[in-house]
C-alpha cells in the first residue's frame, strides 16, 4: 500500500477505484468525468509503475 500511496494522483484513484474497490472502467469513467479509455490507461500506467518500485525495491535488498 505504501508503494500504490507514491503513485501520480490519477493512477492512484483509478488503480483504487477498480483493483481495490472493484469499479468496472465505465463506472470509473463516469465518476471522474474521464473517458473510458483513459481510465483504463491510467490503470495500465498504474500497474507499470508499481512494477518498476517493486523491481527497484528488490534490487536494494540483494
Amino acid at each position: 500500500m505504501k508503494l500504490v500511496q507514491k503513485l501520480p494522483v490519477g493512477y492512484r484513484t483509478v488503480f483504487n477505484l477498480f483493483v481495490i474497490e472493484g469499479y468496472a472502467h465505465q463506472e470509473i469513467a463516469e465518476m471522474l468525468d474521464v473517458s473510458e479509455s483513459t481510465s483504463k490507461t491510467q490503470l495500465f500506467k498504474a500497474r507499470a509503475a508499481l512494477k518498476v518500485m517493486i523491481e527497484q525495491l528488490e534490487q536494494q535488498e540483494q
